[in-house]
């Protein structure tokens, strides 16, 4: 059939990069309530309007002693693709909000990742450690739930200048907790003694998981809210002296860099040793994120049947398929160079018959992160030494 001569113009979809949330990037803000606000209800919120439609306005912070306004605002600064969880919940000291994490968590069906924790009440760096210790408990029963997610703790009562109250924080043995004591100087009388933990959650969200927060090139702090770097409190910075001693005790804070202009953070501790495998928060999020999509990829096939051969061992096409769940579940992780490399290995020996328990052996190769560049500089003479 013949058509008459036209100019045929095809409609197109996907051209302004909409897109569904990452999973990686849901995250959480969990804070102690306050007149107005339903407590122990979560609430998802896409923007800061969003915030503000459900009664978290910016008056709030300036009657109530509270930073969530403010805390919400940097998130989404940040990261305006954000997706943020809150839950206002009850309690009379640090501790107990933090205690109530567990609970945010299960509300949000698992789905946070990484949580921020503020508390508005009198609170002492003694009261910071305890909830270290109860941040510790439940991101293991988190994780145990097969729902592991990142604790986001404010450094109150920290202070740069004694021993007492910056304490070094390997000692908690607390490998998915964070402890931010960074604060923007010119919010310090504001907000005496809360930290930015806003502004590293929405750093955390806007990051792959293989991504550390420090990074200069991606990750400039600079914008409303947050222009001279600080502690906790309003203690400036006084010397690199000070902040290499505050990042040997693994505190996260703000700091600038000579001829390079913005606010960087120093670097994505966590509360354990440097040396142990989960130091740092990218490396946490990578393993989280890795068990979450091994589990997803293998939970269809539990109490299924499992075929073996004649000496009682595993076909070779049985373990094939089970490596195959797993590489498949774990092959976006390095298109998304999340991960370098991974291994996956069922041993066929395994007696399914005596134990119904089938042995999955998973490794994954994590992406580096250049903590330090090292340059050896000196002159050359193109003569050679001997013709000088």
């Amino acid at each position: 059939m013949s058509t008459l001569n036209d100019v045929v113009i095809n409609k197109l979809s996907g051209g302004l990069g909409r897109r569904s949330p990452e999973q990686d990037m849901i995250s959480g803000l969990l804070f102690n309530s306050f007149e107005g606000v339903e407590f122990d209800k979560v609430e998802r919120l896409a923007s800061l309007e969003d915030a503000e439609a459900f009664g978290i306005t910016k008056t709030i912070d300036n009657y109530t002693g509270q930073s969530v306004y403010y805390q919400i605002q940097q998130f989404f600064r940040i990261n305006p693709s954000g997706d943020l969880y809150v839950m206002a919940t009850t309690g009379d000291s640090y501790e107990s909000i933090v205690e109530k994490a567990m609970d945010m968590q299960e509300k949000a069906n698992g789905n946070i990742r990484q949580l921020a924790i503020i508390y508005s009440g009198p609170t002492t760096f003694e009261q910071t450690e305890a909830a270290i210790e109860k941040a510790k408990t439940q991101t293991e029963k988190a994780y145990a739930e097969y729902m592991p997610f990142e604790i986001i703790l404010e450094g109150k009562g920290f202070d740069a200048t004694s021993e007492a109250k910056s304490v070094y924080l390997d000692s908690f043995d607390a490998e998915n907790v964070s402890v931010v004591v960074a604060m923007d100087l010119e919010k310090a009388e504001k907000y005496p003694n809360s930290a930015a933990v806003g502004l590293a959650l929405g750093a955390l969200s806007k990051a792959k998981v293989s991504e550390n927060i420090a990074w200069i090139e991606k990750f400039n702090l600079t914008g409303e809210g947050f222009s001279k770097p600080g502690f906790v409190g309003g203690q400036e910075i006084k010397s690199l002296g000070t902040l290499r001693t505050i990042n040997d005790k693994r505190y996260i804070f703000t700091q600038t860099h000579t001829g390079l202009a913005g606010i960087y953070f120093n670097d994505s501790h966590t509360c354990t040793a440097g040396t142990e495998d989960f130091a740092y928060i990218e490396n946490n999020r990578t393993i989280n994120k890795a068990t979450r999509l091994l589990r997803a990829a293998l939970l269809p096939k539990l109490a299924s049947p499992v075929l073996v051969d004649i000496d009682g061992k595993l076909p070779q096409s049985v373990s094939k398929s089970f490596e195959g769940l797993c590489r498949s579940a774990l092959e976006g992780m390095v298109a998304n160079q999340e991960v370098s490399a991974f291994d996956v290995y069922v041993d066929p020996k395994q007696n399914i018959l005596a134990t119904s328990e089938l042995k999955v052996k998973a490794e994954i190769t994590p992406v580096g992160t250049a903590r330090k560049i090292k340059v050896d500089l000196g002159f050359k003479n193109p003569f050679g030494i001997e013709q000088a």
